[in-house]
């Protein structure tokens, strides 16, 4: 042990004689390994890291499976959940919610949260716990009883200050009163966004097993394994099909880790983000093995003296290695404080759908990671240096700086070898970069199908207690959009449910004269989408064929509606749709008389190819028109300009009607967040690479140079 300190004390004693080496080595190590931390902490919190609750491993997610499709369907049926939960053996609880982000009143503030109801279990089935107050009992979901609500840390603390006194405040959402009972633990919530959770009896079911409206999460009894729960729910799912072939031929689920279902896509992304880093400080390794190669020729005389006085190859070695340990222990210390900043920056820059963000940080599982980290890069770029300075020999020392030796020309072939590796890891990262940047410009270049500039988004949701109460919103809207068309600087304005990016309403349609598809599962699949009038001239979506919508498409007339040309071709390939019939069963399962056909829209991103999508008229359709997104489409070139009076205008209307402004453009970024932020880090390290590799390949010249003076 005295020798290992002795070795230490002198290897700082040696690189603090050369400053400029070791603080140049440093900083290189400490750059990459801190931008290495940094990645890890983000795929530690995401991917490896268990979920926030109670024995995370047993809690799963069951989902439906389209077996002729192989696609899964996170969203289930209210009468299969029933069925499942009647016949399984498998949970010790099992539960479903429903929900989203909704209008919600607290105190004198309106504002929008991410609100879910829930069955009795959900709690049990996540082993979430409070940390004020309760969670519901089974007396908050007995319908009729005094409404009850559970908040996140995240919303209290974003609410109500932290304060105590949240507990027993009223919170209104769904034009109902709830009175708080409880207050989560720091970062136990789920799905990753919920603020608020409230009994299910709230809102009826849906009886059809046609209508996913909800999903489901269990926790494995004890004694049960994964595979044994899927072979069990998918006998259930088997008899299901005999019962009801109709609605459930071809349907299946499937048993899955939550914490599966909580990453989503985003571990291709973080793993393709961990390598390239990887590749980073390998080349930095390079770098400095380089760096110490350099060094090495000019140390043969100093290994030759201690080799004289009876250090064997074995005591050079140690010495060498321990100086490579302390630069890349420095550099690992200096790295984890970076870290701390990067993290900080990802976390900043990184896309809104990236999952379990709250939760990144640099914690000891980070610091371990840094430190082990340093010690193999240690050893990495001190080896090979050290391997070729222990052979020195007598006459190695006698000439100055080993020029012609044996010495120099081991060093200038070992820096050209790191040179080679360098040079290719950085051209792996940089073409890459280079794909992926031809990628997302390829991406921002793709036609949405349409007009971008000058388009406010005002999205808004008028309070109901129920879809019987839909027509209420219906006449607000109606009223709310006239009046905004007179405003100054108003050039057009319409509604709609679902915009382009944003999630929308998907179903099967059927026309009428065509043969059945026999099952659900056969069914042709559209989007399905709500509208006012006026909203496709202010989007800028041309109507090819027929009509837009108008004001005589309302409650009692007859059922319209448009489809775009993806529909048209695809139902009909050889003649006009024009005055043909389709049902859909949005909300009824009456025929609807096609009167336009509208140009494509990329509904689902740039990414994404347009879809087959009816268009129906608001006022037909009050129940999914409870909560429109009103797009104006402005004289001024900037939209936002006008968000502060509109809103006012509909705050006068109606108090409790929260408005959230942005543009379509912003929108359109946020949808390409993810590819833009995995690009921009590529190339950032593609950058850093490129800049070690050429420092590497002048270092080598540069010493070449050298011992060719004489010459």
């Amino acid at each position: 042990m005295d020798a290992l300190f002795q070795d230490l004390r002198y290897a700082v004693r040696s690189l603090l004689r050369q400053p400029s080496f070791a603080l140049t080595a440093v900083l290189t190590l400490a750059l990459d390994i801190g931008a290495a931390t940094a990645i890890f902490s983000v795929v530690n919190a995401v991917l490896l890291r268990p979920l926030p609750f109670e024995r995370a491993d047993r809690v799963v997610a069951v989902t439906s499976y389209w077996t002729e499709e192989g696609r899964r369907g996170l969203n289930v049926s209210a009468p299969d959940f029933h069925d499942w939960k009647a016949q399984s053996r498998s949970f010790s609880a099992l539960a479903s919610y429903s929900g989203g982000e909704t209008s919600v009143t607290a105190g004198n503030s309106s504002g929008y949260a991410v609100a879910y109801v829930t069955a009795p279990e959900f709690f049990d089935a996540l082993g979430l716990r409070p940390a004020l107050g309760r969670t519901l009992s089974a007396e908050d979901h007995t319908p009729g009883s005094p409404l009850a609500a559970v908040i996140t840390d995240a919303y209290w603390r974003r609410q109500f200050d932290a304060s105590l006194t949240a507990l027993g405040s009223t919170l209104r959402f769904h034009d109902r009163s709830f009175t708080i009972v409880g207050v989560l633990e720091h970062d136990a919530r789920y799905p990753g966004r919920a603020d608020i959770y409230g009994p299910s009896w709230i809102w009826p079911e849906t009886e059809s097993r046609s209508a996913h409206n909800y999903r489901a999460v269990g926790r494995l009894a004890d004694g049960v394994t994964l595979e044994q729960a899927r072979e069990e729910m998918t006998a259930i799912a088997l008899r299901i099909q005999e019962l009801h072939p109709e609605t459930n031929e071809g349907k299946l689920n499937m048993v899955v880790p939550l914490q599966e279902i909580v990453v989503g896509d985003a571990r291709p992304m973080l793993l393709i983000l961990l390598g390239a880093v990887g590749l980073v400080l390998l080349i930095a390794c390079a770098n400095v093995a380089n760096l110490l190669l350099a060094r090495a020729s000019g140390r043969a005389r100093e290994m030759v003296v201690r080799s004289a006085v009876g250090a064997g190859r074995w005591r050079l070695m140690r010495q060498l290695l321990t100086e490579s340990a302390a630069l890349g222990l420095a550099g690992g210390l200096l790295g984890a404080w970076l870290a701390r900043l990067g993290v900080l920056a990802l976390v900043a820059f990184a896309p809104p759908g990236l999952p379990r963000a709250s939760e990144i940080q640099v914690d000891h599982a980070a610091l371990a990671f840094a430190i082990a980290t340093a010690l193999a890069a240690s050893v990495l770029f001190g080896l090979a240096p050290a391997l070729q300075i222990s052979r020195v020999t007598l006459a190695d020392g006698i000439r100055q700086g080993g020029k012609g030796s044996s010495l120099g020309a081991a060093t200038g072939w070992a820096r050209s070898v790191f040179v080679v590796v360098q040079v290719a890891m950085t051209v792996v990262l940089v073409m890459g970069a280079a794909l992926l940047g031809r990628s997302l410009a390829a991406l921002s270049a793709v036609d949405m199908g349409i007009q971008l500039d000058r388009l406010l988004v005002l999205r808004t949701e008028f309070p109901v207690a129920s879809f019987e109460e839909a027509p209420r919103a219906t006449a607000f809207y109606r009223d709310l959009i006239a009046d905004l068309r007179t405003m100054p600087g108003v050039e057009s304005a319409g509604a709609v449910t679902g915009l382009p990016t944003a999630p929308r309403s998907n179903g099967g349609y059927a026309i009428e004269g065509q043969p059945p598809p026999g099952s659900l599962v056969r069914m042709p699949q559209a989007v399905l989408t709500v509208t006012t009038p006026d909203y496709f001239r202010t989007m800028g979506i041309p109507v090819r064929s027929g009509r837009d919508f108008s004001d005589r498409d309302r409650d009692g007339s007859e059922f319209v509606a448009i489809i775009n040309e993806s529909l048209a071709r695809a139902s009909f390939p050889n003649e006009d749709p024009l005055g043909r019939r389709i049902q859909c069963g949005l909300d009824t399962l009456e025929f609807m008389t096609i009167v336009g056909v509208v140009a494509d829209v990329r509904t689902s991103g740039p990414a994404v190819l347009p879809r087959p999508e009816i268009y129906m008229p608001y006022e037909q359709h009050p129940g999914p028109a409870t909560a429109l997104n009103i797009v104006v489409r402005t004289q001024a070139p900037d939209p936002l300009a006008l968000a502060h009076p509109l809103r006012r205008r509909i705050t006068a209307m109606h108090a409790d009607v929260p408005v959230h402004a942005t543009t379509m453009e912003a929108m359109l970024e946020r949808a390409t967040a993810t590819p833009r932020f995995r690009t921009l880090l590529l190339v950032l390290f593609a950058g850093v690479a490129l800049l070690l590799a050429l420092g590497g390949v002048y270092g080598v010249m540069a010493y070449t140079v050298s011992q060719r003076v004489p010459e």
